[in-house]
């Protein structure tokens, strides 16, 4: 039998949002950019399950995850990583910032188009039209009468 060979890491991140504004934390380490919670998974974790562990423990929150929003395949601090960005609904907890992060902000799409209160960096991290589709799916699905 072959050996293993891996050829990325694979990362997870939660569109988490409370009526038309999404969570985003402000990381403490380079890149000191805006983001989604989310982060590596683990080795055999499972995407769904490596994303929930992730946000409990940047968040203190618990959630659902809903549908994939994107997909990210790209150089992310030198090496070549895969990002599964997923929709995901808040079923619990209370919001606590992880060591990792300064900050949390809820912004509207509006919000990042304006680039207040905070400015996307799209050359280290997410982009507005991250944003903007995960907003289209989230319309989908409450016309759908799915309660996120």
């Amino acid at each position: 039998m072959e050996a293993a060979y891996f050829t990325h890491r694979v990362a997870v991140i939660a569109y988490l949002v409370q009526g038309d504004k999404f969570l985003l934390l402000k990381r403490n380490t380079y890149p000191y950019i805006w983001a989604p919670p989310g982060g590596h998974l683990n080795r055999n974790e499972p995407p769904e399950a490596g994303l929930k562990r992730e946000v409990l423990e940047e968040t203190g929150l618990e959630i659902d995850v809903v549908a994939p929003v994107n997909t990210w395949f790209g150089d992310w601090n030198g090496q070549p990583l895969l990002s599964i960005d997923y929709l995901g609904r808040i079923v619990g907890g209370n919001l606590r910032l992880s060591a990792e992060h300064s900050a949390y902000a809820w912004v509207s799409v509006e919000d990042l188009r304006r680039g207040k209160p905070i400015a996307l960096n799209p050359r280290l991290g997410f982009t507005l039209r991250d944003f903007e589709k995960a907003a289209e799916l989230i319309t989908v699905l409450r016309k759908a009468r799915y309660h996120i």
